[in-house]
């Protein structure tokens, strides 16, 4: 930037995968300014990490690019001298999913005011963070056209992000009808819905659903390896565990899935490994507290172990993702 346009603030940010706390590496990041692009584009980090400096104050436009996903921005008020956003990037299509046939044939069928209502309730959930107003523009879309199983898809997300497991249940078992189970997201969401319920045998059969349909996507294995733990089943849990990292390494609950194996496991080395894995990759917050607290008991578990012996121990309880 020419040096009479330099200024003293800076918007740091990241960017992630929506629906999931997945971090974005190699995304292009532009940044405008009035309608002109102010900053030369960079590239998000390993942790999905950005940065802009030298900024002046004013309204700017963010905007983040990755193949498999579609673009998304942020607008953001540089009033402060370090200001923090999130960019979230919706995956599109994999390859050979949802594409073509019968989905193709239903996308076509959308009218276009209930496809205008279902992309203001994506934004205000995703973007905006504000699942109460998403809702009405997501009931506004299937009233328009009932078979909207991605509307229907969405509402339930809103309503779990809202604390209403019956309404997000009833919502995504729709969609997984409606659909006849070749929609990926609401077999995962629905299943994490069981999972976060407690009901480990209902979210298997979906989680394996979603991984037949998709086993290049890491949520289904996720929620698998979930309600495996939940069922005590460890060996395959960690089977599971172990090919959702691998498949999305960026992103930290899979972190506390394999911390949970561990623990059960009592190898509570490997558990420890894991939770400062996921510490690394989300450092602050509630739930990372909770996860350093946890950390550090298993530390004193290994330390205070007789003859070296962790599993002399009683095993602790790692944080539940």
């Amino acid at each position: 930037m020419p040096a009479q346009e330099r200024g003293d603030r800076a918007i740091t940010g990241i960017v992630r995968e929506e629906g999931s706390d997945s971090l974005i590496a190699g995304a292009t990041v532009e940044i405008s300014h009035s309608g002109g692009q102010s900053h030369a584009p960079v590239i998000s980090g390993t942790n999905g990490d950005f940065e802009f400096r030298d900024l002046q104050a004013g309204d700017y436009v963010i905007t983040a690019k990755k193949d498999g996903f579609n673009p998304g921005s942020v607008s953001v008020t540089a009033d402060r001298t370090t200001v923090e956003v999130t960019i979230s990037l919706r995956r599109t299509a994999a390859a050979g999913v949802n594409s073509g046939g019968p989905i193709s044939a239903h996308q076509l069928q959308v009218p276009k005011k209930a496809r205008e209502a279902y992309e203001k309730g994506r934004r205000r959930l995703e973007d905006e963070n504000n699942p109460g107003d998403a809702i009405s523009e997501f009931e506004k879309a299937l009233k328009l056209y009932p078979s909207y199983y991605e509307a229907y898809t969405e509402l339930g997300i809103a309503n779990n992000r809202l604390g209403k497991a019956v309404e997000a249940e009833t919502s995504l078992k729709k969609a997984v009808e409606l659909s006849s189970g070749s929609y990926l997201k609401p077999l995962y969401f629905l299943a994490d819905v069981y999972n976060g319920q407690g009901k480990y045998q209902d979210a298997e059969p979906l989680a394996r659903q979603a991984i037949a349909l998709d086993d290049s996507d890491w949520n289904g294995f996720y929620e698998l390896a979930r309600s495996l733990v939940g069922l005590r089943r460890i060996t395959e849990a960690e089977t599971i565990a172990v090919r959702a990292r691998d498949l999305a390494p960026q992103t930290p609950p899979v972190y506390l899935v394999l911390a949970n194996v561990h623990t059960l496991q009592q190898n509570y080395p490997a558990a420890i490994q894991d939770l400062d894995a996921y510490l690394k990759l989300k450092p602050d917050g509630q739930t990372s507290d909770a996860v350093r607290r946890s950390r550090d008991k298993l530390k004193k578990q290994v330390q205070l172990a007789p003859g070296g012996n962790p599993a002399a121990t009683a095993t602790p309880a790692a944080p539940q993702p």
